[in-house]
């Protein structure tokens, strides 16, 4: 690690500002050194091991010259009493830097994420203030002015614009191309405080370690992700393969090797299928065969759900038979945490590595429960829970359940995914191999994932940084990397959630804390495709609805506007007591009707003309429609009236939301599932709640990728 005068020599090179300090190696070149500068001055020991100095007792401000040797020599003593074995080199002494706003910046080089910088507060008191904001390096301009504005400015401080241009070269010349990061292959930097004011930005302190000269040369993004792709050949047999061998077919209809056989059967599977079964003739009425090798016919795809210690073989067989893409459902392996059979696990791992290394076949798995495509008829479970319409959002898992959940959900919903894949523990293809593929797929509009791990976040968030389609993740299992153990500011900030979170946001990849979130975002999407504003028209009727919603859109992150002076005279139209048709508008049930006509469509109509609205959400107590109807089966009238009213809108402008708010019973619930199956065909998501629908829109617009 280069000492604090080192490394600002570096700064300079890049454009700092940054004090000059002289070192004193002995409390007589103190006092010298003090009297050149003629002013009280600042003295800090200079020791590489030595990271928190204040804390060490080895820094001293505005020393007076008559006073230096007296100050080093207690210096030194309290940085030896406090670290007894660190090397010192002698003590720092420069001008005092009158008073400002301290800030902070920081990188690093981490083993998952790669390059990486921080921008925020700084001061002696860095790691206990606010957050500050992170981006993976390389940067851009413009993601130099973002972290300075989520870092700072948002948080109250102020920047005339020189001084803001100033920090934004500053933060550039450490993250941006050819920085200081990725030229000096920095492991890590800590330059804090920079005191900002009086129209100067000054390095007041830094630290720069540089990684080991026999560290390997960092690879290109691009560079990486051709290595990648270059693997991917034969991956389209993932979801549309014409023909699929099961290894492991079992007789017995309560063993997966027989209910994945016969649920694909049964789903329509129009391809060749090939149980494999050491003994049975046939299976699910299908002609068996005895081994992979003694299947006459080429084959594309396989499932293996032999025992884990069978594993290796089979997966060796399917290579040897030239299978494209090979599914491992099979649990025991690095998942498995019983005893003596974890080193088991290790070992059968090491195989299935040795067998995967000497063929193109790539191998999903192992640990999970299957897959689901609609377009080729592969149920993954029983097939009556399945979509079976076309759709073009993919969804992939490392969570079985999860997998299961959304091809349900989705058939409940009647949003339209496409292709579900289980992947499990991710030993061969991961999940930036899975963002690649759909990247290219032509059938996938939309990825979305559940992530525990991925082992090179830093390359999946780059790539995905780059990508043209939305990208959703649900993310479990985040974890925190202590504080107390941490050599640098940097190191101590820079936690594995912190990164993640940033790495998400930089991006452009929405993230979601629950299946419910995900569920929502797919649906919106699949009504709406994209929201280029934040901008919402809410109408319906219950103003403490309207209240809430605003609320909720405070939160989201979106605006209510005001409504054009033309929108607002035509609405008057419809006032009556208890009105306001003021965005959010609030009719009563009966204002939305004339005569025995509900005209929903005519006020949605309005405001898809009002260039001050992006989008649309109409809302419906569906409890005031039901005690306005003399029985039951007249309010699902009203209520299938309502429907057809929002179905009549035109389907040109901002997109609408229907909100039908239930009091809980089966009528009202089952009338909410049926309309959101069958509008979101019209481009209409229909949600339970106000707040669902305007946060589903919040995530619909952090989806929607630059135009």
């Amino acid at each position: 690690m280069k000492n604090e005068i080192d490394s600002k020599t570096l700064l300079r090179r890049y454009g700092f500002d940054t004090t000059v300090p002289a070192l004193a190696r002995n409390a007589d070149e103190a006092a010298v050194q003090a009297a050149r500068i003629a002013a009280p001055v600042a003295m800090k020991i200079v020791s590489a091991d030595i990271v928190h100095k204040a804390a060490a007792g080895g820094v001293a401000l505005n020393v007076a010259a008559a006073e230096a040797a007296a100050t080093f020599t207690r210096l030194v003593a309290a940085a030896k009493a406090s670290h007894p074995r660190a090397a010192i080199d002698g003590v720092l002494i420069e001008e005092v830097v009158r008073p400002g706003l301290e800030l902070f910046i920081g990188a690093r080089h981490d083993a998952q994420f790669g390059d990486i910088v921080l921008f925020g507060f700084g001061g002696s008191n860095v790691e206990r203030g606010p957050q500050p904001a992170m981006a993976l390096a390389p940067i851009t301009r413009s993601q130099a002015a973002d972290l300075l504005r989520r870092a700072v400015e948002d948080r109250g401080a102020r920047l005339d614009a020189a001084l803001r241009e100033t920090l934004i070269g500053r933060i550039m010349a450490v993250a941006g191309p050819g920085g200081i990061l990725e030229a000096e292959r920095v492991s890590e930097l800590d330059i804090n405080p920079i005191i900002v004011g009086n129209g100067r930005a000054v390095a007041v302190d830094a630290v720069i370690a540089q990684r080991d000269g026999n560290a390997a040369a960092d690879t290109s993004t691009d560079e990486a992700v051709a290595t990648r792709r270059a693997r991917l050949n034969g991956l389209d047999a993932l979801f549309e393969p014409d023909s699929i061998a099961f290894v492991g077919a079992s007789t017995s209809p309560g063993k997966l090797g027989y209910r994945i056989i016969r649920n694909i059967l049964n789903f329509g599977y129009k391809g060749k299928m090939y149980p494999v079964h050491p003994t049975a003739a046939e299976i699910c009425g299908v002609t068996a065969y005895p081994s992979v090798e003694s299947i006459p016919d080429t084959v594309e795809r396989a499932f293996i759900t032999v025992g884990a210690a069978q594993v290796p073989a089979m997966v060796a067989a399917c290579a040897r038979k030239g299978i494209k893409v090979t599914q491992v459902l099979t649990a025991g392996f690095s998942e498995w945490s019983g005893g003596g059979e974890a080193v088991k696990a290790d070992d059968l791992e090491a195989e299935l590595k040795s067998v995967l290394a000497s063929t193109p076949m790539r191998m999903v798995g192992p640990n999970c429960i299957g897959t689901f495509s609609a377009a080729k008829r592969i149920a993954m479970g029983a097939p009556r829970s399945c979509p079976d319409w076309p759709g073009d959002i993919t969804f992939i898992s490392q969570s079985g359940t999860f997998a299961g959940d959304v091809v349900r959900r989705a058939r409940v919903q009647g949003i339209p995914v496409g292709r579900v894949l289980s992947c499990g523990n991710c030993f061969d293809l991961d999940l930036l191999d899975y963002l690649l593929f759909c990247q290219d797929d032509a059938a996938t509009s939309l990825i979305a994932f559940y992530a525990e791990s991925i082992p090179d976040a830093g390359l999946f968030f780059r790539t995905a940084q780059r990508s043209t389609k939305p990208i959703v993740i649900l993310k479990g299992g985040t974890t925190e990397q202590g504080l107390t153990a941490a050599s640098t500011h940097t190191a101590a900030l820079a936690t594995d959630e912190a990164l993640w979170n940033a790495a998400a946001k930089q991006a452009g990849i929405l993230q979601v804390d629950s299946i419910g979130e995900l569920m929502d975002a797919l649906l919106i999407f699949a009504a709406h495709r994209e929201l280029r504003g934040n901008r919402l028209g809410i109408f319906g009727s219950g103003g403490g609805v309207s209240v809430t919603a605003a609320d909720a859109a405070a939160r989201a992150g979106m605006v209510i506007p005001r409504l054009g002076a033309d929108t607002a005279k035509v609405l008057a139209r419809f006032g009556v007591p208890g009105t306001s048709v003021a965005n959010p508008i609030d009719i009563p049930v009966w204002g939305l009707k004339e005569g025995d006509r509900y005209i929903l469509e005519e006020i949605a109509g309005l405001l898809k003309r009002d260039p001050a609205i992006d989008s649309i959400i109409c809302y419906i107590e569906m409890g005031s429609i039901m005690d306005f109807a003399d029985s039951e089966a007249e309010g699902r009238a009203q209520l299938e009236e309502i429907g057809a009213s929002i179905r009549r809108a035109s389907p040109d402008g901002p997109r609408i939301s229907l909100v039908l708010r239930s009091a809980g019973d089966k009528v009202q619930d089952d009338f909410v599932r049926e309309q959101r199956a069958g509008l979101i065909g019209n481009g209409i998501a229909v949600f339970g709640s106000t707040a669902q629908a305007v946060r589903a829109h919040g995530k619909l617009l952090a989806m929607t990728r630059p135009a």
